[in-house]
């Protein structure tokens, strides 16, 4: 046992070890530093997503506020002399009367909010490539948040149209979808899918920090 272990060339055997275990080391930083820069990544693009997000919420509040008032209007003018017996008479004299001038109210918020919706757009985009748990559903929720500006449009365009032909099929059934456009709906899935995407947010949050 001595004789072999006096033919072993220890320095070399020494030296072999402590470049395998400098290998090791390195793979290992090398593994550290990649999974710390993705999770950096990650949670880079989650704050930078739920800013814009949360920043597009607070700014359709003003647009919601004109919205209500103008369904104020439109049960103002219900039961007024001169009121044609069209069905939706009181939503055609209020639109006569005041549409042009609310509409372009409402227009202002909504066009100064279109820049968080399309960069809230490319962020979900952007996302797909981030590995995210469950990224389906920040998408969908995402989806409905954004749709909330495109109803508040419908309101808006529909009220500044004051030369339509109030008879025509298509042009009732356009108002009929106006005024599904109510301020409370809108506020009720703001609240739903704002939680939908935070939970998300928190769920990825976890499993990067548990992670790193």
């Amino acid at each position: 046992m001595c004789e072999f272990l006096e033919k072993i060339e220890w320095l070399n055997l020494i030296q072999t070890i402590a470049v395998i275990f400098a290998a090791y080391i390195s793979y290992v930083a090398l593994h550290t530093w990649r999974h710390q820069a993705k999770a950096q990544k990650q949670t880079d693009f989650l704050d930078q997503l739920t800013y814009s997000v949360h920043e597009y919420i607070q700014s359709l509040s003003q647009s919601v506020e004109l919205v209500k008032f103008i369904h104020i209007g439109f049960e103002s003018y219900k039961g007024l002399p001169g009121n044609s017996d069209h069905q939706y008479s009181n939503i055609i004299s209020y639109i006569t009367a005041r549409g042009a001038e609310d509409s372009k109210k409402l227009w202002e918020p909504l066009n100064s909010t279109s820049h968080l919706v399309a960069k809230i757009q490319a962020l979900a985009v952007k996302g797909q490539v981030y590995g995210f748990i469950n990224f389906n559903k920040c998408q969908d929720s995402i989806k409905m948040l954004l749709w909330q500006h495109q109803r508040l449009q419908v309101v808006a365009s529909l009220i500044g149209s004051t030369s339509l032909n109030w008879n025509h099929q298509d042009v009732i059934k356009g108002i009929e979808n106006m005024l599904t456009v109510k301020p409370d709906d809108i506020e009720n899935h703001l609240q739903k899918y704002n939680l939908e995407f935070l939970s998300f947010v928190q769920e990825n949050y976890q499993s990067i920090f548990k992670g790193t």
